[in-house]
């Protein structure tokens, strides 16, 4: 009988209890959560990067070719490639418009539990789930951004396009 209550005791040891058990989940749900807010707001840099970078591109394209697309024999059918052009600025600028997200600021987030009465577990649960908000918000904000960039630049391969065809056509023309 001895052995077998030994036996038990020591095999109830190796056992995690359940609430040490959420405490790892929890820890390691906040450290991919890390994770993942990084990669989160790295896309959001991408997302900005290529925006700028079609908003660079428009304006190169418009003030090198703009003044010679509209002539007296192509009159305004000249300036469909310039509102292309625009029209991909305008999303571009959207897409890189700031927006806020819907989380607690740093302070904020101090200030509330520093001195709250709830346990260390119940705080790691808290923070993890002010964690999941914001990148969830931020994910939500990339999808949008992402797909406006895509259609701006969708925009300014037509305008480049149409900008070659009436450059060709003027040429054909004169």
């Amino acid at each position: 009988m001895c052995i077998l209550t030994l036996w038990m005791i020591k095999g109830s040891r190796k056992t995690p209890r359940p609430d040490q058990e959420r405490i790892k989940r929890i820890r390691l749900l906040n450290a991919e959560l890390d994770t993942l807010r990084v990669a989160s707001t790295e896309r959001t840099r991408t997302i900005e990067t290529k925006a700028s970078f079609i908003v660079l591109t428009s304006g190169a394209i418009s003030s090198v070719t703009g003044p010679s697309l509209v002539t007296n024999k192509t009159c305004f059918v000249g300036l469909l490639p310039l509102g292309l052009i625009i029209a991909s600025v305008a999303l571009a600028a959207v897409a890189l418009f700031p927006r806020g997200l819907s989380v607690p600021s740093a302070r904020r987030v101090v200030d509330q539990w520093v001195n709250a009465s709830m346990s260390a577990e119940e705080l790691e649960d808290s923070l993890l789930e002010v964690k999941a908000k914001e990148i969830e918000g931020r994910d939500s904000q990339n999808e949008r951004r992402a797909k406006l960039t895509y259609w701006s630049f969708v925009l300014l391969l037509c305008g480049l396009f149409t900008t070659v065809f009436m450059i060709i056509l003027n040429a054909f023309l004169e």
